[in-house]
């Protein structure tokens, strides 16, 4: 059980970040105390606010959109920790540096597995004109600030950063004003109109993106074109000059975790079947063949080798 102050922490947190942007439920991820911080500042009808927070998962539910609340595009960039977003069937993995753009008329899901801080910029929908369903078809859609213009980007989030570092003063006045808007102006630049051009920057996003999901059973490269807001077309162009297609790569990373905890003795009680089934893989009906294929042993040839 938390303690009443635990609870009156996670409360207030909730409360305020509500009141901030839109209704909101927040979980934490840990049990006991719940540090967290919350600085906000206005430019105008634009919200700028830093966050630094314990473990937590923050959701949006269709129960808690009202008529009556603010719709807000909330451009967010991760500066520590490690986190995920969720929205219209997209999801995206965040790491520092990342910006990430949903809206608050719809249901979004955040999970921060770690300790994080994060700046997130609210904007209007009535500021953003025409850019309103471009940015909505990206939402969950994660944006390296790593290198060209998207660097620039990054670097105003870290300005914003630092301005709400220490008080809330920051932003205000005309040089506040002016900041924001050319932070707004840049954003729309590289969130809806970017376009990722093929290469070996994007293929690796594409590659630790699968990493992390060769659990799921829904792990198509369908489904990663949808994470990534491109098409399936566009995957396959990206890994044209690469040994393997996409869906012949994740099939093999998958046979490679499945070879491996067959041949772990801790796992010997497991069925080859819960053995797949844990890396996404449902139907064991060809495993063997499959494992034979790849590695020139069946399933219960590997636990034989093994041991």
């Amino acid at each position: 059980m938390m303690s009443v102050d635990v609870d009156e922490q996670i409360g207030e947190f909730e409360a305020s970040a509500s009141t901030v942007f839109a209704p909101l439920r927040i979980r934490p991820l840990r049990s006991g105390p719940f540090p967290n911080s919350l600085r906000a500042a206005s430019a105008g009808d634009v919200a700028v606010t830093r966050i630094r927070c314990a473990p937590c998962q923050v959701r949006r539910t269709p129960r808690l959109i009202g008529s009556g609340d603010r719709e807000l595009v909330k451009v967010t960039m991760l500066t520590a920790g490690r986190g995920e977003v969720e929205q219209d069937g997209r999801r995206c993995v965040l790491t520092p540096g990342d910006l990430v753009n949903y809206d608050t008329d719809r249901p979004y899901r955040l999970h921060f597995p770690e300790s994080y801080d994060i700046t997130v910029v609210a904007v209007p929908k009535s500021l953003l004109g025409g850019h309103v369903d471009t940015l909505a078809s990206r939402s969950a859609v994660a944006v390296p600030t790593s290198q060209g213009v998207q660097r620039v980007v990054g670097g105003f989030f870290r300005t914003m950063t630092d301005a709400l570092g220490d008080d809330t003063g920051g932003l205000s006045g005309d040089v506040g004003r002016h900041l924001t808007d050319a932070l707004v102006s840049m954003v729309l630049t590289e969130l809806a109109e970017l376009r990722p051009e093929p290469g070996e920057d994007f293929a690796d996003r594409v590659r630790a993106h699968c990493l992390t999901r060769l659990d799921d059973p829904g792990l198509t490269v369908e489904s990663v074109a949808r994470a990534h807001g491109v098409s399936v077309r566009y995957l396959h162009k990206v890994f044209a000059g690469s040994p393997l297609t996409l869906s012949a790569w994740i099939r093999r990373q998958r046979l490679e975790r499945i070879r491996r905890d067959l041949a772990d003795p801790v796992l010997a009680d497991r069925t080859a079947a819960a053995i797949a089934a844990r890396w996404g893989v449902l139907d064991g009906t060809h495993l063997s063949r499959a494992l034979k294929a790849e590695f020139g042993m069946t399933a219960a040839e590997i636990r034989r080798t093994a041991r």
